[in-house]
């Protein structure tokens, strides 16, 4: 048995360094991925962005990662249900939602990265504007912590969306309302930076709860 998990271990861990070493090449100077993104020109690679920052803010991680979950009060509809590690999970995909607005990254190693960013853009265009969606994107980070704080005190994730569970059920939804409320000032961005319109990825969960209980 040792020899085995061993063994899966070895495994598994190079099919990570393998997918992260693929996305890497994708990304870099002349890789597939830059260079399709490069194609669809300056409005079209920004509206790709926003539709990646508002799909996972709205239909992906409020709806079908955290609000169906709720709404079932089901630890087996929980992101990460074999590791047991879905709020970090829900956590760095809202650090993630950030770190591409603000232009930037904080590597655990220290060679950290900046650059030109969207909040830089719409700050430009509309100063109001810039400033509502940081406090939008510092509310919904501030819920998350939250959310990971009650997690790393000793209440599991899927502790907090079970049956019965107010205060639990009560954090998981703050960070849902946060995500939606987000995703109204990113619908605002999209006009701001005048591009053409944009539809978010939905979630029966969000748009038509009764939906999901059918």
């Amino acid at each position: 048995n040792c020899e085995r998990r061993v063994q899966y271990l070895k495994t598994v861990t190079d099919l990570l360094i393998s997918d992260l070493e693929e996305m890497a090449t994708a990304w870099a100077p002349g890789g597939a991925a830059r260079e399709e993104l490069a194609g669809k020109g300056e409005a079209g690679g920004l509206a790709t962005i926003l539709t990646g920052m508002g799909s996972l803010s709205y239909g992906e991680l409020a709806g079908e990662r955290i609000k169906l979950g709720l709404m079932l009060h089901d630890p087996e509809e929980e992101h990460d249900c074999f590791s047991d590690n879905t709020h970090m999970s829900h956590y760095n995909d809202v650090v993630g939602i950030r770190n591409v607005y603000f232009g930037e990254y904080k590597s655990p190693l220290g060679n950290n990265v900046s650059g030109a960013s969207l909040a830089d853009m719409v700050a430009a265009k509309d100063p109001a504007l810039a400033e509502e969606m940081k406090t939008k994107l510092d509310a919904t980070l501030a819920a998350f912590e939250a959310m990971k704080a009650r997690a790393e005190g000793g209440e599991a994730y899927d502790q907090m969306i079970g049956e019965g569970n107010e205060e639990g059920n009560a954090v998981i939804q703050a960070a849902v309302d946060a995500l939606v409320d987000q995703t109204k000032s990113i619908e605002r961005v999209v006009k701001v930076l005048e591009l053409d319109e944009i539809a978010f990825e939905g979630s029966d969960s969000l748009d038509d709860p009764g939906a999901v209980f059918e």
